[in-house]
């Protein structure tokens, strides 16, 4: 006989699931958001499915769209991302602690990546996205405008 405590598996919630919550709340059909915001309803759909995960583009977008920041929409995903993580023992063959030792030199190799780009080619677009990897890794304000001053 079961107990009203029982204990029920953690299943980490895709911000997708979040936003179609959002969008029935108020009354918004999925393939007029997705003309509003500029995606194809496809692109949208995978996205509510958990196929499709929130860029810090589309998170501004859904910002301008639904006034919720989108510092919350990347927080959402990147708190499914690490859920999801820590849920499962082995991610794609590694151990949890391969995996986050993999998980901490990424986004290093990504902006040393970044950086090689802004010093060969001099383009804006490296800059911006640099500038945007400082922002989402949680650089303090000062440090990240001093960085991109160099460049």
């Amino acid at each position: 006989m079961g107990t009203k405590n029982e204990t029920r598996p953690f299943r980490p919630q895709h911000p997708g699931t979040i936003l179609q919550e959002e969008l029935k709340s108020r009354g918004i059909k999925q393939k007029v958001f997705a003309q509003t915001i500029g995606l194809q309803p496809s692109h949208l759909s995978a996205l509510i499915h958990g196929a499709r995960n929130i860029s810090p583009q589309l998170a501004a977008r859904l910002e301008n769209a639904l006034q919720i920041p989108a510092h919350v929409w990347l927080n959402l995903q990147a708190n499914y991302n690490l859920d999801t993580l820590k849920a499962s023992d082995v991610v794609d063959g590694y151990t949890p602690q391969q995996t986050r030792t993999y998980a901490l030199a990424q986004p290093y190799e990504e902006e040393s990546r970044l950086w090689s780009l802004a010093f060969r080619a001099g383009q804006n677009d490296a800059v911006d996205k640099i500038h945007d990897n400082l922002v989402r890794f949680g650089l303090p304000a000062k440090v990240i405008n001093e960085l991109t001053n160099i460049l």
